[in-house]
């Protein structure tokens, strides 16, 4: 029997650590892009509302992210 992808919204999406975004197309919701950045919830809730976070999609009320867009800001914070 096949397993489904478990989506995060806005209610569990700090509860839920296997969400993959709609149908599995690799977008993170907020937790899971905290995590793969390497900090906290809060700091990239804040650095969204600031403007200064990555790229994001709003979908239906609910914040996506999309991989290459969080490889490409962590591109951009490379001190040289």
């Amino acid at each position: 029997m096949a397993t489904t992808p478990t989506l995060t919204t806005r209610d569990d999406e700090t509860r839920n650590g296997k969400a993959t975004g709609p149908a599995g197309y690799g977008a993170l919701a907020p937790a899971d892009a905290a995590r793969y950045l390497g900090v906290g919830y809060s700091t990239l809730k804040k650095r969204r509302s600031e403007g200064t976070g990555p790229r994001y999609a709003k979908i239906g009320g609910c914040i996506l992210y999309r991989p290459c867009d969080l490889e490409a800001f962590l591109a951009e914070q490379l001190a040289s």
